[in-house]
């Protein structure tokens, strides 16, 4: 990190188990990054919530514990890029990483797991990935190789809260998560419409972070009912809410910065 930026900043990471931040702890050497242990575990969301609200005097990156830098950024430069693109876009009141997948096919190519957040047929979804789940609970399995397509700024109707550098005046105005939802899904989709609702910015940026989907937080399983339902609930309350408001709908304009 060069250091030429002075921006008050808070990098937080929330963790379930000791043994998962040991790496991320390594490979982070010079960010002054805050983990906090989730021993209740109240989940990823909540703990965000928690700690920026400890932390009310900064601006806050969002970091998971299985999330990493590229192999060959040993320096952390992708942290300089972040705050160079908060510095240059302050109409932003959000910006969002590129999140890739760790596994590469045979012949080396990296797939994309979030480039900001999108709509598809009235369902939250991510632009590059597969991540989107439909009206009867099944994940679709379109995931982009990463050539370059999203390597620059745009601004998106959302980003997913991980890998995210969100200024203090979106805390401010907004204060905490919507209670209307059940566990984590869907409360950084509805934060994100009540920021653009509020006026602020979201932008996609073109710094990329490796994402092991998902040691840190209890993500939905193929098998697993009950969070399924619960994601459902959650998508049919996100979209009485919203679909039928005008920032219900996909952004993906270039920007620029």
């Amino acid at each position: 990190m060069d250091g030429k930026i002075n921006m008050s900043v808070k990098v937080i990471c929330p963790y379930l188990n000791d043994e998962d931040i040991v790496q991320l702890k390594l490979r982070l050497w010079n960010i002054p990054i805050h983990f906090e242990k989730d021993y209740l575990g109240i989940g990823s969301d909540m703990m965000y919530q928690k700690l920026w609200n400890k932390f009310i005097d900064d601006d806050i990156f969002i970091m998971h514990s299985d999330m990493f830098p590229l192999e060959e950024d040993d320096d952390n430069h992708w942290f300089d890029e972040v705050l160079k693109y908060a510095d240059k876009l302050p109409e932003a009141g959000m910006l969002g990483c590129l999140l890739l997948y760790p596994a590469k096919d045979a012949d080396g190519n990296i797939f994309i797991q979030s480039a900001g957040g999108k709509f598809t047929d009235g369902n939250p979804d991510h632009f590059g990935s597969g991540l989107c789940m439909d009206t009867q609970g099944k994940f679709k399995e379109e995931i982009e190789v990463d050539t370059g397509q999203y390597d620059c700024v745009r601004e998106v109707a959302w980003s997913t809260f991980g890998g995210i550098y969100i200024r203090r005046s979106v805390f401010n105005k907004l204060g905490n998560f919507s209670s209307e939802y059940e566990w984590t899904y869907n409360r950084d989709v509805d934060y994100c419409l009540q920021a653009r609702k509020a006026g602020f910015k979201i932008y996609q940026i073109p710094v990329k972070l490796v994402h092991h989907e998902s040691r840190d937080n209890k993500r939905i399983k193929a098998n697993d009912q009950n969070k399924i339902k619960a994601e459902m609930r959650n998508l049919e309350t996100l979209k009485n809410k919203w679909e039928n408001t005008e920032f219900y709908k996909t952004l993906d304009e270039k920007i620029n910065g």
